[in-house]
């Protein structure tokens, strides 16, 4: 009997064992239980560009972090994307909710999280994301120790994804302005060189008629008649070299497009390089005002000059010249930006072939942007070579010279603004301290700091007396602006600068009746749901042209009612969702030039998010309205 005793309790304690090392393991934190993760690539944006939706599944009975905790210790969960070609930029998390004893944002059960995708070649094979993280025990409070697993990307389905067909009412061919069709026919002729040669000198011939450009023939005139003086040959010789210089500015052009590439992109949005140009642009225009004469290397420019009296001042001529053509440049925008497009590409495909870039391909660049400036020359010389017939200089030269000086005066304050906008100042700020600079100057040109003898005139005294209160009001104005400007201080907290990355741009921008929205998946979404085409603005405070459209969409009867009867949207280039666009290849334009883009730029979409027209001539008001009438009525099949 006793033996049957001692039976039954091995056997109840052997259970127990048993049970205890079942009860174990669902508790040690050598076995941790799994998260599970999946995602969904099947959406696009409004630009094409695939939506990664990973949903992460926390086990019952178990949390995982949003975010590190009060202290700053917390592993929280957190994707990253290492597949080469695959740049991720998250636009939705789970919101989880507020965990008292941990001191921290928590998920429980399912949370989705989002990225738009962007894609810099073909989709590689095994695509994925890496999910680190670590769970806790509701129950135990056991911690269990960081794990990482990867999530499968199905991107090949969301790049091969067929854009629906888009099936437009009939009607007549949409209208297109002249720009916008001289544009698309250098576009299209670009395979035979003779002919894409003979094609842009005729295209830069025809851009010289543009209403921006010929206003300054006259006043090319005029300056060559005062540089040439009373000899006609001297005027001839002087006229040959403006038009050198206006073609040289376009070789030149060709010449970084064509070696640079994607290194112009580095200096071109260097702050610092923008407001070098600034102060070039400042010195060149008031040059022009005629507060001095401008001489480009005078040491070398008095040996030359000496050579032949006749030819006095020909480099500060041929200098003018090359300022001209980048003066009238924005007007004949989409031209240049077809031909430069079509070089960086020439040079982009050498390039990703791992092959020197050839002397063709160099010479194709510089031939095509030279035979441009040729043709954009032609008219500026003819009017130097009559300029000899036209009235002598007078007084009335000086104030003609004012309206070259201050188109390049204000292209010295765009590239300022555009400068201190890379740097993060804010534009009331950067006004402020361009009033303090101006003031400073004046106040120095005033006689501030002019010695005076013992008993000076009174409106010497007057002057230097307004040079001080200058001086300290430019002083006031420059150290206010410096100290807001976050320059030589950086102001904002981690904090503040982690909250401004992780909450998207969710405001209106409104100008007149029109109301811009500035976030892309809130217009998208409204787009959708109103029924109504998406009309996007690609925009930046340094193109003239954008704000000209502003203006022009108020003014303008049908086209403002036509952009009432759209959903808007204003992406400006310091937008990150900017850079999201520059990825997609049919929007070229916004990559540019070594990443400077070519702006204005418009587009336009149905209300399902097809993409349906473009354009980056803000006059065409007629083209606009027709293609937001048509997206009206687009309907996918």
């Amino acid at each position: 009997m006793c033996f049957l005793h001692a039976i039954i309790a091995v056997v109840l304690l052997f259970g127990a064992v048993v049970s205890a090392q079942a009860q174990l393991q669902t508790t040690s934190p050598l076995a941790p239980p799994e998260v599970q993760a999946w995602s969904d690539t099947t959406e696009q944006d409004a630009s094409g560009a695939p939506i990664a939706r990973i949903t992460v599944e926390i086990p019952a009975d178990h949390h995982g972090y949003l975010d590190s905790g009060d202290e700053g210790l917390l592993i929280p969960l957190a994707f990253t994307f290492d597949t080469p070609g695959i740049e991720a930029q998250e636009i939705a998390r789970p919101k989880g909710t507020r965990d008292d004893q941990a001191h921290a944002t928590v998920l429980r059960g399912q949370g989705e999280f989002a990225f738009r995708l962007a894609l810099s070649g073909p989709v590689p094979e095994s695509p994925h994301a890496k999910l680190r993280y670590q769970i806790c025990n509701d129950v135990t409070n056991i911690c269990f120790p960081p794990r990482t697993v990867q999530v499968p990307l199905q991107l090949a389905a969301a790049q091969n994804l067929a854009a629906p067909q888009i099936a437009l009412s009939p009607g007549e061919s949409t209208p297109a302005s002249f720009r916008e069709r001289l544009a698309t026919l250098v576009r299209q002729s670009m395979s035979n060189l003779f002919f894409a040669i003979a094609l842009v000198f005729v295209a830069g011939l025809i851009a010289s008629a543009t209403p921006c450009v010929y206003p300054i023939l006259p006043i090319t005139s005029a300056i060559l008649m005062a540089r040439g003086g009373e000899a006609k040959q001297s005027g001839h010789i002087h006229a040959f070299t403006y038009f050198v210089g206006l073609i040289f500015f376009y070789t030149l052009l060709g010449v970084f497009a064509v070696t640079t590439g994607t290194a112009l992109s580095a200096v071109m949005t260097n702050p610092w390089v923008n407001l070098g140009f600034a102060v070039l642009f400042v010195y060149l225009g008031l040059s022009m005002l005629g507060l001095y004469e401008f001489q480009f290397m005078p040491a070398l420019t008095a040996k030359l000059d000496s050579a032949s009296s006749q030819r006095s001042g020909l480099s500060g001529t041929f200098w003018m010249g090359t300022t001209a053509g980048l003066v009238v440049s924005p007007c004949v925008g989409p031209v240049v930006g077809a031909i430069l497009l079509d070089i960086t590409g020439q040079a982009a495909a050498v390039s990703a072939a791992d092959t020197a870039l050839s002397n063709q391909v160099v010479i194709r660049g510089i031939a095509l942007m030279t035979s441009f400036g040729a043709g954009l020359g032609v008219p500026f010389l003819v009017v130097g070579l009559l300029s000899h017939r036209l009235p002598q200089s007078g007084t009335w030269l000086s104030k003609v010279k004012f309206l070259l000086g201050l188109p390049i005066l204000y292209f010295a304050y765009t590239y300022y603004i555009k400068s201190l906008e890379t740097l993060g100042v804010p534009v009331n700020v950067a006004h402020a301290m361009l009033v303090g600079v101006v003031a400073i100057v004046l106040a120095v040109f005033i006689g501030a700091f002019h010695t005076m003898g013992e008993n000076p005139p009174q409106h010497l005294q007057l002057r230097r007396a307004c040079g001080i209160i200058l001086l300290v009001v430019g002083i006031h104005f420059l150290y206010n602006g410096l100290g807001s400007s976050s320059i030589l201080i950086d102001r904002p907290s981690s904090a503040q600068v982690a909250a401004a990355a992780s909450s998207p741009i969710d405001d209106v921008e409104t100008h007149g009746n029109l109301q811009w929205l500035r976030n892309i998946s809130t217009a998208r979404q409204l787009a959708r749901a109103e029924s109504k085409p998406l009309f996007v603005d690609f925009y930046a405070t340094w193109c003239a042209n954008c704000k000209a459209f502003n203006s022009l969409a108020l003014k303008h009867k049908e086209l403002n009612q036509a952009l009432q009867q759209a959903v808007l949207i204003k992406i400006y280039d310091t937008d990150p969702g900017f850079k999201i666009f520059q990825q997609d290849k049919r929007f070229p334009e916004l990559r540019g030039v070594g990443g400077q883009p070519f702006l204005p730029l418009f587009a336009i979409y149905s209300s399902q998010g097809e993409f349906l027209w473009k354009g980056q001539d803000y006059k065409a008001a007629n083209t606009m309205i027709a293609q937001l009438e048509r997206a009206k009525h687009a309907t996918v099949q």
